[in-house]
């Protein structure tokens, strides 16, 4: 089981014309503009540069960025300035991508002059979008067919509603199922819509309890909290898009749906209308949901805001997680591009330094690779954040360490006796990649190194699982580290610069399989949890009532010490970890080491459950494991 649970992964890289990757797949070189791009599109994900997080509270704290990567205008003001504090890449230079306030190339002009809308071209996010020959309103990644709780399709992105901004001029109020946000939108703006109907549809059995009620046939979802009978499908229009053509341009035809299910409000006015008129699921009161105005941009839900309801209450996130894990897949030579807003500041030319000054008070300049709308977002909004310099990037020699991260998650934050993933560049011999085998053993201790590579963390010798030129897994030491630690990787005798990385007591995070999002459980008889299409014959859901082994990583020291190097852990945790299915709380019935690193839980199923992926939260001592993991339940 141990092995199973610490899987690889690889991908192959290609780059577009004029975005060149770099030899160690950090950066791409941008010929045109002459800039260096992160390669990672959401290294913020993965490495803060010790700025803290903000564990689903990033309106209390004016400085954290979010798990998943996003952060206020401020926060990726600091993260730019951490990383050149730490000279990433050998680099102080970094800077956020520049937005000039006009561009004649954009659809629409602001009541200052400044440009928005689609089609710009002078700004660096823009240029991006182009030369990776997207077309707007297309999305840079489309999400594939997902299941969050009894919802289908579910989008990391922003919402319709059809109540009005907090002026005219704003727009229509939206809601962010990638954050939790209630904001507003310009009306031409293309987003997704989740239909919804005012009260219990008639003939539906009695709801029993405050949970999402799933009615007969699956397709209709009530929430007894907001009384509110809501499409199953959330994004239904792009599978039926009701008669509506499909867009070629964002305003060709006037009224259209882009090829992934988004559209502008005068489009989702239409797509409502010609549902009711074919009476879809037998119903014709189909409508946009509503968001109050008094509605603050985080933490608003019940009858003032039906989807943050369904985000925060009834599906159990919390501010700043996304519904939907973006999957990381290549758009050209970049990965983890996240199909959402990114944050950009005001600069007269994409080499510029940002200017102090934003569009307008209170707000910067954004835009979406979600569609390629260039806009501007309120300051404490939680966007994505990348970055780049300006010219081009010396080539490195020797071992280069560019990330260190917990290997479940992928939490910047690392702990004692966690396993974590080192990423970079030449950490092990060229075409050396393989796992510890039992020959690597010196009778009970692990492995220090494999084919000489070796890591050592905060001065303490770490675990070598696993070694590839760029990449290498470790369970770090047992010894209490916290703050900045240095992490060195030696191949071969020659030893990388030191990675400074950020610890703490513990690091919570569940094992997933294949990467994610369903996490690594088994039944009592030891077979594997998940849809049966996950590993065809080996997976089945799991029953409501039913106790299951969820394994973790990350979750500190237990009542038992742990002793340098031994390959045999035990010991329990007290308190208990407090985990929620499907935003519905689960006995925890034990909790504690049972492998080198790896944490059982022994949870027992809430029986009120829903058959369907359910979203599965797990909070520690004041931290959190990563968002976005599912288990599947069937009755």
């Amino acid at each position: 089981m141990f092995g199973w649970l610490l899987g690889t992964m690889a991908s192959s890289l290609m780059a577009a014309p004029a975005l060149v990757l770099s030899a160690d797949g950090f950066t791409v070189y941008d010929s045109v503009n002459n800039v260096t791009w992160l390669a990672d599109s959401n290294l913020a994900a993965s490495n803060r540069f010790g700025l803290p997080g903000c564990g689903g509270s990033s309106s209390k704290l004016q400085t954290c960025a979010n798990d998943g990567g996003s952060m206020n205008y401020q926060t990726a003001g600091a993260w730019v300035a951490a990383m050149n504090r730490a000279n990433y890449l050998g680099h102080g230079n970094w800077q956020l991508p520049t937005t000039p306030l006009n561009d004649s190339n954009c659809g629409r002009t602001g009541p200052t002059s400044n440009s928005f809308g689609f089609g710009c071209t002078g700004g660096a996010l823009a240029a991006l979008y182009n030369e990776l020959g997207l077309k707007s309103p297309n999305t840079a990644v489309p999400i594939p067919n997902n299941n969050v709780g009894p919802f289908s399709n579910l989008q990391p992105y922003l919402y319709w509603s059809g109540s009005n901004g907090s002026s005219p001029a704003q727009g229509n109020a939206t809601f962010s199922f990638a954050t939790g946000w209630q904001g507003a939108n310009t009306l031409p703006n293309f987003l997704y819509l989740l239909p919804m109907i005012q009260g219990k549809l008639p003939g539906m059995p009695a709801a029993t309890g405050m949970g999402l009620q799933v009615n007969p046939g699956g397709q209709t979802v009530y929430d007894p909290i907001t009384n509110v009978t809501w499409l199953a499908n959330a994004n239904l229009a792009a599978n039926n898009t009701f008669g509506l053509p499909l867009c070629t341009t964002p305003t060709t035809p006037a009224l259209c749906v882009a090829a992934d299910g988004a559209m502008t409000w005068a489009s989702a006015v239409q797509f409502l209308a010609n549902m009711n008129s074919a009476a879809y699921l037998g119903q014709s009161k189909w409508e946009a949901p509503s968001i109050d105005s008094s509605c603050p941009g985080f933490n608003c839900d019940g009858v003032q805001n039906p989807m943050g309801n369904l985000y925060y209450d009834q599906l159990g996130l919390r501010e700043g997680m996304p519904a939907v894990a973006t999957p990381d897949v290549l758009t050209g030579p970049f990965h983890n591009l996240q199909p959402y807003l990114y944050w950009s500041c005001v600069g007269a030319a994409i080499q510029n330094a940002c200017l102090t000054a934003g569009p307008a008070d209170d707000f910067e300049e954004s835009y979406s690779f979600g569609s390629g709308f260039q806009g501007t977002d309120v300051l404490g909004n939680n966007l994505y954040a990348t970055a780049y310099f300006s010219g081009s990037r010396n080539s490195t020699a020797g071992p280069v360490v560019a990330e260190a991260a917990n290997a479940e998650g992928e939490s910047p934050v690392i702990a004692p006796n966690t396993w974590i993933e080192i990423r970079g560049a030449d950490l092990a011999p060229a075409g050396d990649s393989r796992l510890w085998q039992s020959s690597d053993f010196s009778g009970d201790q692990m492995p220090a190194a494999l084919d000489k590579v070796s890591v050592s963390v905060n001065g303490k010798a770490a675990y070598v699982y696993y070694i590839s030129p760029t990449q290498i897994n470790v369970l770090t030491p047992p010894d209490a580290m916290s703050g900045a630690v240095q992490v060195v990787v030696a191949n071969n005798g020659t030893t990388s610069a030191a990675f400074t990385a950020q610890a703490q007591s513990f690091s919570p995070s569940l094992f997933v399989f294949n990467g994610g999002p369903y996490v690594a459980a088994v039944h009592g008889d030891g077979s594997l949890i998940g849809p049966t299409t996950l590993y065809p014959g080996s997976t089945t859901p799991a029953k409501p009532g039913e106790i299951v082994l969820i394994y973790a990583n990350g979750f500190g020291p237990t009542n038992v010490p742990i002793h340098t190097g031994l390959e045999t852990q035990s010991g329990s945790l007290s308190p208990l970890p407090v985990i929620q299915i499907g935003g519905v709380p689960a006995t925890v019935l034990f909790a504690g080491l049972v492998y080198p690193g790896e944490f059982q839980f022994n949870v027992e199923i809430p029986g009120s459950l829903a058959n369907g992926d359910q979203p599965i939260t797990v909070d520690y001592a004041g931290g959190s494991a990563q968002s976005g993991t599912l288990i599947t339940v069937h009755k």
